[in-house]
């Protein structure tokens, strides 16, 4: 197997990446983690138990910086021995609350379920790694501390340094204990530069039309049109977690829907997993510009922006402006740079 490290440095060789000495210094620890984590599966096997994990790893900086890439990058460099999971924060949290409605009668759920992981996960990878929801802050003092008991390293990206995670959050103090675990059991990463690696030139953007018009939307129809070609096209609805959802067309892999019925009516991010399993391509038209008073549906659009990016679905947008103006409030503005950010590439 080749290690970080050495697949790093070969992306260099083959002009696939930059050298950035700030991310050198960041495959140095997941070097580090590697050899670790090689270590400590070849002693488990040896001794039939479950021993301590090495120190995780919390890469955090600004968007755009490679933070997704090298963890990837790590994460395919295990060895088939190493047992190893990756998903999006959001995915996983999802996951974790269905098996927590699983164990309804269960003293300490929690533990049964990390005792449970731990016996095919030595290394848990999440990416975007963004608390904002009190019940996801509840819950994570209790997970981060069944992990270091069944031996789970933990890496996550974040926009967010630790101390900053829920920050402004309800009942706050709750979620303290989780970020003396991260500061405690995981190596703290600052991954910033002036290089946004997923930026490019405005006018490479070839599928984000704008204004809303007849030919921001016939530019919609031919690209629906493009990808169905010869297949069967209708209008009923979709349904996705057993709710309906009104569409303007479908096809077998494709999606054409407004923005309205996707992103302001209630929706939830397992909505938008289910979506992104079952279509390659997703025409969202009518995106308005969002102020203020439309923060709820600007935070399903930036949920639905990153599940889209993970799942590698594409996007063609008919909107009001440009997707950087398009978010004029100022609560998500964070948020929101790096939805940008996630577009910028997908929209290439």
């Amino acid at each position: 197997m080749v290690s970080p490290k050495q697949q790093y440095l070969a992306e260099i060789e083959d002009g696939i990446i930059w050298r950035d000495e700030l991310q050198a210094r960041v495959v140095d620890e997941f070097e580090r983690l590697y050899q670790d984590l090689t270590k400590t599966t070849e002693k488990r096997w040896f001794w039939q138990s479950q021993p301590k994990a090495p120190p995780g790893i919390y890469i955090y900086g600004s968007v755009g910086r490679g933070k997704t890439h090298l963890m990837d990058l790590f994460y395919d460099s295990l060895p088939p021995a190493v047992g190893k999971q990756r998903q999006h924060y959001h995915e996983f949290m999802l996951w974790l609350h269905h098996q927590l409605r699983n164990h309804p009668d269960t003293q300490n759920p929690l533990d049964k379920i990390c005792k449970q992981l731990a016996k095919s996960t030595d290394v848990l990878c999440l990416d975007e790694f963004l608390v904002n929801d009190i019940a996801n802050a509840m819950l994570l003092a209790g997970l981060l501390q069944a992990f270091s008991r069944y031996g789970i390293a933990l890496v996550t990206t974040s926009n967010v340094k630790p101390d900053d995670l829920y920050h402004d959050g309800l009942q706050r103090a709750q979620f303290l204990p989780a970020i003396d675990w991260i500061n405690q059991h995981m190596q703290v990463k600052h991954l910033d530069g002036d290089q946004d690696y997923r930026q490019q030139d405005d006018n490479q953007h070839e599928h984000w039309y704008f204004p809303i018009n007849d030919s921001s939307q016939a530019h919609l129809q031919e690209q629906f049109q493009r990808h169905n070609k010869q297949q069967a096209t209708h209008t009923d609805d979709w349904v996705i977690n057993d709710r309906p959802l009104t569409v303007i067309k479908r096809g077998p892999k494709t999606l054409w829907c407004t923005f309205e019925t996707l992103c302001s009516e209630p929706r939830h991010a397992d909505d938008y997993l289910q979506l992104a399993g079952d279509i390659e391509q997703l025409c969202l038209a009518e995106i308005p510009v969002l102020t203020a008073d439309d923060d709820s549906a600007a935070r399903r659009f930036i949920t639905l922006i990153d599940v889209l990016y993970e799942h590698e679905v594409k996007l063609i947008a008919q909107a009001a402006c440009h997707y950087r103006l398009m978010y004029q409030g100022q609560k998500l503005s964070f948020e929101f740079e790096r939805a940008a950010s996630r577009l910028a590439e997908m929209l290439i």
